[in-house]
């Protein structure tokens, strides 16, 4: 019989196989798009005079090649979010269960029919549409000249710091050597069986019935009984939806170009590291910068290392929370001024308003709950100050809409572990 490593293993392969060329469809898809708009029947005059408007054969095959493309990724998409279920379910198993042993099979059977599936429905096909119209493909090949499976438009390397960045790290004092060792570590953290079951128990314990339940017969202002850890849950953990916690990550390439590009992000950060530097010991210097939904501590990190600033990761998954501040413990050398990570819910823990200048909160909202991004909008609105700095991937929770409380200061699009082309947006209080 297969075992539980086994399984997750090869669960996790095709996974990376399928999102590999799903980004691939994504892109083509996308191409598609851009062209059918550039092509616009919003005309006055005809067609064939209007300035870039397509032929119409080359128009139909536009529409015809997106439908397909567009099927394609629905169907991709569904078979993902099945192979997560079953990877999740394979994690949490115990081996000292003989339920456990049946429920391996069954998951095993399970897999073996979600690849029949997925080869029978072409998703595993490398033969994807080219766009009509377009001399060629938009998207990198799935495999190079050698065979090799690449990543689409990313490179094998999730976390590349090229020659001309280090370069530019270098000059500006940055310890490049300790940033890839912390990211090695947190890759590891991911690939990591007993990690990842860990996460996978921990997810399902806040989202499951049991936990809503018992969330809701807690009045208002009581904790909530102890785990079995002798940890106390967050209070309004267990009303987030399993969604909430889909786990991504934000290379520190990209992490340094938003900072960069964006001149108020850029000065905040640079008066923020003089500061700490003249009164570090003080909390509140600390929490200048904050990253609401820290996970395993990749951006906090990214500051620490890369802008030298010290701030606070809040995370709701006290897994995270305990890896992260592992690496700290481990890394007091490197980190002259470690990083702070903080279990628990940001509704009720985090703080903007005890800062002796405007804070700098980077929000990992792309997976949020829209009621989460609704609260944070307005919690963050209510608690900052003129001058306070947001950084949010997209739009996220619509400071924008904010009837002018916040103005957009700054956007970058860089990528990211689920898109190549991730818009990050800077917004400032008013």
């Amino acid at each position: 019989m297969v075992s539980k490593d086994a399984l997750v293993k090869d669960v996790g392969a095709l996974i990376e196989r399928l999102q590999s060329l799903a980004q691939v469809v994504k892109d083509r898809s996308d191409a598609c798009k851009q062209d059918l708009a550039a092509s616009s029947p919003e005309r006055t005059t005809s067609a064939a005079d209007s300035e870039g408007a397509l032929p119409s054969s080359t128009e139909k095959k536009l529409r015809m090649v997106s439908r397909a493309l567009n099927g394609r990724l629905k169907d991709t998409m569904d078979a993902l979010t099945q192979l997560k279920r079953i990877a999740d379910d394979a994690l949490v198993l115990s081996p000292e269960d003989d339920a456990s042993a049946d429920r391996l099979r069954a998951l095993g059977a399970e897999l073996a029919l979600a690849r029949e599936n997925a080869s029978d429905a072409g998703l595993l096909s490398e033969k994807i549409p080219d766009v009509p119209g377009r001399a060629g493909p938009d998207a990198a090949d799935v495999h190079d000249a050698d065979g090799k499976r690449t990543r689409a438009r990313t490179g094998e390397d999730p976390d590349p710091i090229d020659p001309d960045l280090e370069r530019v790290l270098v000059a500006n004092a940055v310890d490049v050597k300790s940033i890839r060792d912390v990211v090695a570590r947190l890759r590891d953290n991911e690939r990591d069986v007993d990690a990842r079951a860990a996460l996978a128990r921990e997810v399902r314990s806040l989202t499951s019935p049991r936990a809503k339940e018992s969330n809701e017969s807690t009045p208002a202002g009581i904790e909530p009984a102890a785990a079995s850890d002798g940890s106390s849950s967050p209070t309004r953990g267990s009303s987030y939806s399993e969604d909430n916690f889909a786990y991504g990550s934000t290379p520190f390439a990209t992490f340094w170009r938003v900072v960069q590009e964006c001149p108020a992000l850029r000065g905040a950060m640079s008066r923020m590291a003089k500061v700490q530097q003249e009164n570090y010991g003080i909390f509140m210097n600390q929490r200048g910068f904050q990253v609401w939904g820290s996970s395993s501590g990749w951006l906090v990190f990214y500051a620490a290392l890369g802008c030298k600033v010290s701030g606070v990761g809040y995370e709701l998954l006290r897994c995270h929370v305990d890896f992260a501040n592992g690496v700290v413990m481990s890394m007091l050398n490197a980190l002259s001024k470690p990083p702070v990570f903080i279990h628990g819910d940001v509704l009720e823990q985090a703080d903007c308003d005890v800062m002796q200048f405007p804070p700098v909160v980077w929000l990992t909202s792309q997976c949020w709950d829209q009621s989460l991004k609704s609260a944070v909008a307005e919690k963050l609105t209510a608690q900052c100050e003129a001058g306070a700095l947001v950084v949010d991937y997209g739009e996220g929770v619509g400071l924008g809409d904010r009837g002018g409380a916040w103005e957009r200061v700054g956007t970058t699009t860089a990528p990211v572990s689920w898109n190549p082309a991730q818009t990050f947006h800077v917004y400032r209080r008013v």
